[in-house]
C-alpha cells in the first residue's frame, strides 16, 4: 500500500474531540488507520456511509475521506450509487485465497467428485465472505470447450445459480438487507431486474432447494445450483453444474438438479453438518441466523 506524505502526517496524534474528530491517542501510522477503516468496512452488516466510517474510526471526515480514496485506489473498497463504502473486488480476492487455506476448496472435493462421476459438465463451489459468494474450487469437466471462472472472484447474487441459491435459504431478514437498496444490473436479456420478480424466484428455489441460472447471467450458458451449510446450519456457500445451452437444456437442468443437491450435502456433511440437519433445512426453507 503506497504512504503519501499527507497519510502520514494524518498519522500523528491529534488533539481530544468530540464526535467526529480524532481521539487524542499515541501516534498512528497511516497503514494502521487504513487497516482500521477496511476492517470497520469488512466488519460491517451493510454498506457504510462516510459519517458512519469516520464516526466508528473516532477521525474526521476529510482525514477518513482521505484514507478511504486510498483504499479504494487499491480495490480494498469501492463505493455504491448511493455513495456509500463496500469491500472492494481486491478484497475479495484476498479472501477467496484465504478461504482456499482454510480448506473449504478440499472440502468442496467430495461434492465435485460425486459430480463429476454423474455429467462432463464444469462444476463450481464458492464460498461466502460476508454476504457475498466467492470462487474458490472448481473442475472444468470433460467437454473440449471451458467454462473457467477466476478464483477469488465474487460472484453476482441475483443472476447466477449459486447466488440465487443463497439468497433464498438466507434468513429472510438477511436477504431483504442485502437486497435493500440494490439495482439487479441487466447481464443479459434474460436477467431479472426487479426485487418483486426475485423474491417471488426465491421463493420457488426455497421450495425445490436448488437454483437455476437460464442464460441470466451469460448467453447460451446454463447453470443448476444449491446451497452448503456448516455444522452450525449456516449457509457458508454453493456448488453449481455450468454448461452451454446446446448440451443442457432446461428439462435437463431441472433433471440433474437432485445430483447437484446430493453433491452439495455431501460437502455440508464433511464440513460437519449432520444429515438430518441438512434436512430439516431443506424442509423449513432457512438456514440459520449468522
Amino acid at each position: 500500500m503506497n504512504v503519501t506524505a499527507q497519510q502520514q502526517a494524518d498519522g500523528a496524534a491529534s488533539p481530544v474531540g468530540t464526535r467526529g474528530q480524532e481521539k487524542q491517542a499515541e501516534p498512528t501510522s497511516a497503514v494502521d488507520r487504513a487497516l482500521d477503516l477496511w476492517k470497520i468496512v469488512v466488519n460491517a452488516q451493510r454498506p457504510l456511509t462516510l459519517a458512519e466510517v469516520a464516526g466508528q474510526a473516532e477521525l474526521s471526515k476529510p482525514t477518513a475521506h482521505r484514507i478511504l480514496k486510498t483504499l479504494i485506489t487499491r480495490g480494498l473498497l469501492r463505493q455504491d450509487q448511493s455513495r456509500s463504502y463496500r469491500l472492494g473486488p481486491e478484497t475479495f480476492a484476498l479472501a477467496g485465497r484465504a478461504l482456499d487455506q482454510l480448506e473449504y476448496a478440499g472440502e468442496a472435493r467430495v461434492g465435485i467428485d460425486y459430480l463429476k462421476s454423474v455429467t462432463p459438465e464444469t462444476i463450481h463451489f464458492a464460498a461466502l465472505v460476508g454476504d457475498v459468494p466467492v470462487h474458490v474450487a472448481e473442475d472444468l469437466g470433460s467437454r473440449p470447450y471451458r467454462l473457467s471462472s477466476n478464483l477469488g472472484v465474487p460472484v453476482m447474487m441475483h443472476c447466477t445459480a449459486i447466488g440465487k441459491a443463497i439468497l433464498a435459504f438466507f434468513p429472510p431478514d438477511r436477504t431483504a438487507r442485502i437486497l435493500s437498496g440494490e439495482v439487479l444490473v441487466p447481464r443479459t436479456a434474460r436477467t431479472i431486474t426487479t426485487i418483486a420478480q426475485l423474491m417471488a424466484q426465491l421463493e420457488q428455489i426455497r421450495a425445490q432447494g436448488y437454483a437455476i441460472d437460464d442464460e441470466e447471467n451469460e448467453g447460451n450458458i446454463r447453470c443448476v445450483g444449491a446451497p452448503v451449510f456448516d455444522a452450525l446450519g449456516q449457509l457458508v456457500g454453493g456448488l453449481s453444474v455450468s454448461a452451454l445451452t446446446l448440451h443442457l437444456s432446461l428439462d435437463d437442468a431441472h433433471a440433474l438438479a437432485p445430483a447437484v443437491m446430493t453433491a452439495a450435502d455431501k460437502i455440508s456433511m464433511a464440513l460437519g453438518a449432520p444429515a438430518e440437519r441438512v434436512s430439516q433445512i431443506r424442509s423449513t426453507g432457512s438456514a440459520a441466523a449468522g
